[in-house]
C-alpha cells in the first residue's frame, strides 16, 4: 500500500514535466525574421529575405496580415497587402518555423531599413 502512495506523486510529476516540455517546444518554434527583400515569388506566396550572407524564405497565406510602417509602433502602421512588397523593401515578419521556412502570420513593410 505504501508503494502505491509513493508512485502516484511521481507519476504526476512525470506528466507535468512532459506537458511543460511540450509547451516550451511549441513556444520555441515561434520566429521572427527581418531583412531586405531579395526575391519575390507571388505564385508560390514566398518572400526571400536577405539576412547577412544568406537568404531565408518567408511563406505567407491569405490569413497573413501585412502592414506598412513601423513594426514597433502599431499606431504609425497602415494596412497593406502582399502586392505592396517589392524588391529592396525591408520586412519584419513573425510567425512559426516550418522547417527552415518561416510561416508568417504578420509582416511589416518599410521602404528601407532606416526609417
Amino acid at each position: 500500500m505504501r508503494a502505491i502512495h509513493r508512485s502516484i506523486p511521481a507519476a504526476g510529476g512525470i506528466v507535468f514535466s512532459l506537458a511543460l516540455a511540450a509547451a516550451l517546444s511549441a513556444a520555441a518554434k515561434q520566429g521572427r525574421l527581418s531583412g531586405s527583400v531579395v526575391n519575390l515569388s507571388k505564385d508560390k506566396s514566398e518572400i526571400t529575405v536577405g539576412t547577412g550572407t544568406a537568404g531565408r524564405v518567408v511563406e505567407y497565406t491569405a490569413a497573413t496580415t501585412f502592414t506598412a510602417g513601423s513594426p514597433s509602433n502599431s499606431k504609425a502602421a497602415a494596412p497593406a497587402t502582399a502586392n505592396d512588397v517589392s524588391l529592396g523593401n525591408y520586412v519584419t515578419c513573425v510567425g512559426s518555423w516550418d522547417g527552415v521556412k518561416l510561416a508568417a502570420t504578420n509582416c511589416t513593410i518599410r521602404a528601407s531599413k532606416r526609417p
